[in-house]
């Protein structure tokens, strides 16, 4: 049964969480003869150490699932991101300083562009 309104559940870990572990508030979703957990209607919207506040929108059973390894960083996924980064950067220097050296172009329009351009290069 999916409700509008969220409710709250607070589940108490058997272990306090360690630097590194990221808990996941999910419920039993029951497939077919078959059944898993799942994120879907629950989200994780507080806590601590030793507890953990669950937001959902379902009744079911719920528990809290933890990472025992460390979620390890995808090396291809750096990678683009630093090269986007470092492309977007350039692009947003080289777009103030058409703003800036274009006189020609100058209007309350352009104006706001170079502010909002530089805010987002600081």
């Amino acid at each position: 049964v999916t409700f509008n309104v969220t409710f709250n559940i607070t589940l108490q870990h058997r272990e306090a969480l360690q630097a590194g572990e990221e808990p996941r508030c999910v419920s039993w979703q029951t497939v077919g003869t078959k059944g898993r957990w799942t994120p879907s209607g629950c989200t994780r919207v507080g806590g601590d150490a030793l507890h953990s506040i669950c937001s959902c929108t379902h009744f079911s059973t719920f528990a809290i699932l933890v990472a025992i390894h460390p979620i390890a960083e995808n090396f291809a996924l750096t990678v683009v991101t630093y090269v986007g980064m470092s492309v977007s950067l350039v692009c947003l220097f080289l777009a103030i300083i058409t703003f800036l050296l274009c006189r020609s172009l100058w209007s309350v329009s352009v104006t706001l562009h170079l502010q909002l351009s530089i805010c987002l290069f600081a």
